[in-house]
């Protein structure tokens, strides 16, 4: 079973970290980037939009990975949320450095 969706007529792809099917009590959003956090402060899922624009990737290729990760580093009041995908031809890391807003929800480092 895959773990993300992408919308072509939208261009966007949503990643999904809920696994255990947690209540999501927050989102937050940076650019393009909207990430869902869960009640113990875990990153459920983060929403892409414009991914192919984002990550360089032809909507074909966002239609059919082969894998689509989130992954979370905290430091202090800094977060960082890495995004993995791959395909058939090409696997691409991207990271983004997120300082966590003041309203101090607690998101959980990996």
């Amino acid at each position: 079973m895959k773990n993300y969706e992408y919308e072509e007529d939208l261009d966007i792809l949503y990643i999904n970290n809920n696994f255990e099917r947690e209540k999501v009590i927050t989102n937050l959003t940076f650019g393009n980037l909207v990430i869902d956090v869960g009640e113990s402060g875990k990153v459920l899922g983060v929403e892409i939009d414009c991914a192919s624009k984002l990550f360089n990737f032809p909507s074909e290729q966002l239609k059919n990975l082969k894998l689509a990760e989130i992954r979370i580093m905290k430091i202090g009041n800094m977060l960082t949320l890495t995004i993995a995908l791959a395909t058939p031809i090409k696997e691409h890391t991207f990271q983004f450095v997120i300082q966590e807003e003041t309203k101090n929800i607690p998101i959980a480092g990996y």
